[in-house]
C-alpha cells in the first residue's frame, strides 16, 4: 500500500465527479495524500467531460449518481468512445452505493476499471487508485464495441496451474448464465462473475 505523499503519484492527475462538495473534498483529500498534486474536482459530468477532452489526466474517480444530465456510468462511457477525449485509456474508478448485479454489469461493458463501494473507506480507495496506476490492465477493442481493460487471464505456457486458461470461455460457453458460474469456480471475485462474457473472460491480478 501507498505511504502519503507517495512521490510515484507527483507527476499524476486525476479529476474527481461528485455532486456531493464534501465528497468531493474527501476524495481529493485521499488522493492528495497519496501524492497527486493535480486534482480538478467536478459537480456535473458534462463539464469534467469538457476538461477531458482538453487535458491529459491520469485516472478517473467518478459517481455513479449525480443531479445532472449525464451520470457517472454515461461519462465512463464517453472517455472511452468520445474521440475528442486526451486520454481514453485512463483508468475509471466508479464509486457508488448501488453495487448490485445490474451495476456491476454496466460499469464493465462501459469500461471501467474498478468499482468502490459506499459508505467510502480511505484504504479501499487508496488500493484501486494504487492498482490502476501502478499495475496498469491493457485496453482491447473488440468487433462488438467494447473499448476498456482486458480482464481476459493470460495463458502463460509457464503456468499450468489451476486458473490458467486453456481456452476462452467465451468460445466454449453458450449462455452468460453458465459463463459466470464457471467464472465464479475460477474466481469468487464479485467484479468479474457478473461481467458480460460476450468478448472475453478474466485476467488474474
Amino acid at each position: 500500500m501507498s505511504m502519503p505523499g507517495d512521490s510515484q503519484y507527483l507527476n499524476k492527475s486525476a479529476i474527481v465527479l461528485d455532486d456531493n462538495p464534501q465528497m468531493r473534498g474527501i476524495l481529493r483529500s485521499i488522493l492528495n495524500a497519496m501524492g497527486l498534486r493535480s486534482v480538478a474536482e467536478f459537480s456535473d459530468a458534462i463539464p469534467a467531460r469538457n476538461y477531458l477532452q482538453g487535458h491529459h489526466v491520469d485516472v478517473a474517480v467518478l459517481d455513479l449518481v449525480l443531479g445532472s444530465d449525464m451520470d457517472g456510468l454515461e461519462l465512463a462511457g464517453a472517455i472511452r468512445h468520445d474521440p475528442m477525449i486526451v486520454n481514453p485509456t485512463m483508468p475509471i474508478i466508479l464509486v457508488t452505493g448501488y453495487a448490485n448485479v445490474a451495476v456491476i454489469d454496466l460499469a464493465i461493458n462501459v469500461g471501467v476499471d474498478e468499482l468502490v463501494t459506499k459508505p467510502l473507506r480511505a484504504r479501499d480507495l487508496i488500493a484501486r487508485v494504487e492498482k490502476a496506476i501502478l499495475r496498469p490492465r491493457s485496453y482491447i477493442r473488440t468487433p462488438s464495441g467494447y473499448f476498456g481493460p482486458d480482464r481476459r487471464r493470460r495463458a502463460d505456457p509457464m503456468y499450468d496451474g489451476p486458473e490458467r486458461r486453456h481456452v476462452d470461455l467465451a468460445d466454449v460457453i453458450g449462455s452468460q448464465a453458465e459463463a459466470r458460474k464457471a467464472i465464479k469456480l475460477l474466481r469468487p471475485d464479485p467484479i468479474i462473475e457478473q461481467r458480460s462474457i460476450d468478448d472475453a473472460v478474466v485476467e488474474l491480478d
